[in-house]
């Protein structure tokens, strides 16, 4: 008798590794990367001077958060292609804008947090 804690024997299946496919990366993704990027930037850069290490880590994490995105919405076109850059660029924004909010709702936070700290010492 079997059971979850001792189950049958599976015989083996064979797994072939998919083939890997280049993305295609046109100049004008490369431009949005780096818009998105320079203004992730100046608006990180904006924040230094009242709270630098919020700039530090929201300009680290922001990063890494537009690559990820924009590896996502090439992936997407490498699915489906798109060529228009109305479509391309919705693509991409549609890709950002959960983490934008998230990010800045952190940020907002830890602000508010330094805030308070600042203006309202511990008992």
């Amino acid at each position: 008798m079997h059971d979850v804690y001792d189950p049958p024997p599976v015989p083996e299946i064979e797994w072939e590794a998919p083939r890997r496919e280049p993305l295609d990366v046109s100049r004008g993704d490369v431009a949005c990367l780096v818009g998105l990027c320079l203004a992730l930037f100046a608006a990180s850069g904006i924040f230094w001077r009242s709270e630098p290490a919020v700039a530090v880590i929201a300009a680290g994490a922001g990063s890494l958060i537009v690559l990820e995105s924009w590896l996502a919405a090439l992936g997407r076109f490498k699915r489906t292609p798109t060529r228009g850059l109305k479509a391309r660029s919705t693509v991409f924004l549609g890709a950002l804008a959960p983490w934008v909010v998230g990010v800045a709702a952190a940020v907002v936070f830890l602000l508010g947090v330094f805030w308070v700290s600042d203006h309202y010492p511990p008992l």
